[in-house]
């Protein structure tokens, strides 16, 4: 039998929303999900299942790739070597202090702080996104822009309560059930790459990163 997904007629406020990861459509229970999908019981949806938005379903990632904003790629702490095989990247991600305990790798030698208490860990300077490895933006908005990863952006939620642990602390209960980045500003644009920063505070909810402003 064919499968078949009920998608959900979206709001301007709702379909930048859906760009931030999910592929949202209603979940019929005569029906099962598609290939690379699975059911998710919290938004009652039909998401993709370590794989990305394409024409008809979803497209799976590669045995070692995972989901980064909105793409196939390696993990944070990952890149491709010459295989085009994700593998760890020593010193990347490694924890640092400015003054104590500096990067000990000449490529990843930044050690980038951020966060209350502080945090640091190592990473590069960049210019653009090309810069950093497929996990990472590279933020310009900063004094000395560096790759930087937006953590827990993109997990699936039920509530905002279930994001706080990362820099996405705002649940989309509205379509994808996805923790999104919320309070970015519109001049900096200090959001995820692949996003904007866009602003929706005329539906109640500030400024959220999202793939499209509408």
């Amino acid at each position: 039998m064919t499968t078949l997904l009920r998608c959900v007629r979206a709001s301007p406020v709702l379909a930048a929303l859906i760009a931030l990861v999910a592929t949202a459509c209603l979940y019929d229970p005569g029906q099962r999900c598609g290939p690379a999908m699975k059911y998710e019981e919290a938004s009652n949806t039909c998401v993709c299942d370590n794989a990305i938005p394409a024409a008809g379903g979803c497209q799976p990632c590669a045995p070692d790739e995972v989901v980064v904003n909105g793409t196939c790629g390696c993990a944070a702490g990952m890149s491709k070597n010459a295989a085009n095989v994700c593998i760890a990247v020593s010193g990347l991600g490694d924890a640092c202090d400015t003054t104590s305990s500096p990067c000990n790798s000449a490529m990843y030698s930044y050690c980038a702080t951020r966060g209350s208490p502080t945090v640091g860990t190592c990473t590069r300077t960049c210019g653009t996104n090309n810069d950093c490895d497929s996990a990472y933006t590279c933020a310009t908005w900063e004094t000395q822009p560096y790759c930087r990863t937006f953590e827990n952006f993109g997990a699936m939620c039920s509530s905002s309560s279930d994001c706080q642990d990362g820099d996405a602390k705002f649940c989309d209960t509205f379509v994808s059930h996805r923790c999104a980045v919320q309070g970015c500003s519109l001049t900096k644009n200090d959001c995820p790459r692949g996003t904007m920063c866009c602003d929706f505070s005329g539906y109640g909810l500030g400024t959220l990163c999202a793939g499209a402003c509408l």
